[in-house]
């Protein structure tokens, strides 16, 4: 998230497969717990990926480990920073529309974090759900809305309040809905693993 977890202005590497079918895709259990809680708790999210789907387009969200794997079957890209916790790419045909965009989850990380600070179960999973839905809500499916690279909604600029930054304002109006608090900071500050590192 910002600058630590996304890069959304790239072109996305490799990519394994997903489940077939449907505007997000996942095959990880952990990821598909995750975002089947997400729909369950959130009519705007239900509402932007049904959007998605009806126009034919779609979100892949995979582990670090499945990008790789996809990249060894001959798809070019190098995979995911390993000090991200997260990125969204979207996939540019003719350098201007965008039918998918592939968000990586660093799972592994996060989850190392959380275990580092002796996180309960509870914050490790609200920490996920906090990343899945700036991800996917505030980056990757405003691309797919949109339909072309212009639909990008940015982190905050440089000098820039976070309220004022449009995926930190959709990513706020989820978190509403699901009761995961409000994020009022540019960095991971909104995050329960913010306390273990300041390297953020």
């Amino acid at each position: 998230m910002a600058s630590a977890s996304t890069r959304a202005q790239g072109t996305a590497p490799g990519w394994a497969a997903a489940s077939a079918g449907g505007a997000l895709q996942a095959t990880h259990p952990t990821l598909r717990a995750r975002l089947g809680r997400i729909a369950a708790g959130s009519a705007l999210w239900r509402e932007a990926v049904e959007a998605a789907g009806k126009l034919g387009r779609r979100v892949m969200v995979l582990t670090p480990d499945q990008v790789q794997a996809s990249a060894g079957e001959g798809r070019t890209g190098a995979g995911i920073d390993s000090n991200l916790l997260a990125e969204a790419m979207p996939i540019a045909h003719d350098g201007v529309r965008v039918n998918a965009v592939v968000v990586v989850v660093n799972l592994p990380l996060i989850a190392d974090v959380h275990a580092r600070i002796g996180s309960l179960p509870g914050e490790h999973d609200a920490d996920l759900d906090r990343i899945l839905i700036h991800e996917i809500y505030g980056h990757a499916l405003p691309y797919l809305l949109s339909g072309t690279l212009a639909g990008r909604c940015a982190d905050p600029a440089e000098g820039e309040r976070a309220s004022q930054a449009c995926a930190i304002q959709r990513e706020n109006a989820v978190r509403a809905e699901l009761g995961l608090g409000r994020r009022v900071d540019a960095g991971l500050q909104g995050l329960s693993l913010a306390r273990a590192t300041s390297r953020w």
